[in-house]
């Protein structure tokens, strides 16, 4: 199975980095304004794009504050379903590095690509959120009448 596989360098602790990835502020500040954010394992996250048309839904299933962050897609795009998603962090000093993996893709055709270019752009997002204080989270267009 292909995987999405990402490391951004971020001057910050791991412990700030921990937070943006499990609290409601902080992945409302890089991944998308529209978050449920769940804290315990066991419980479901939801984040919602395109005014709501697109809603993952994912379970928390591991929280080693401040190292591993991981959830399991339960829905929102048929292509994410039953794909995980995992943030190893790993500080060196004054640096984390941010460990993605975005596992258990069944093909490399679909959005695939798409993703990854995503991904990376978002995790480009939490760097700017933890080394400058502003992230660019996804924000809906506004609805045409």
């Amino acid at each position: 199975m292909p995987d999405i596989i990402h490391q951004v360098a971020i001057k910050g602790s791991d412990a700030q980095i921990y937070y943006a990835l499990t609290r409601q502020e902080g992945l409302a500040g890089w991944w998308t304004r529209h978050t449920q954010a769940a804290t315990v394992v066991g419980a479901t996250s939801t984040f919602s794009f395109n005014n709501g048309e697109t809603v993952f839904t994912m379970r928390v299933d591991a929280l080693e504050e401040p190292r591993l962050v991981r959830w399991y897609c339960l829905s929102g795009h048929p292509e994410w379903a039953r794909t995980t998603i995992e943030f190893d962090l790993e500080q060196d000093a004054d640096i984390t590095r941010v460990n993605f993996k975005h596992l258990g893709w069944r093909s490399t055709d679909g959005i695939l690509g798409m993703c990854s270019y995503d991904w990376a752009g978002y995790l480009w997002s939490l760097k700017e959120l933890i080394e400058t204080g502003v992230g660019h989270p996804y924000e809906d267009p506004p609805l045409t009448t």
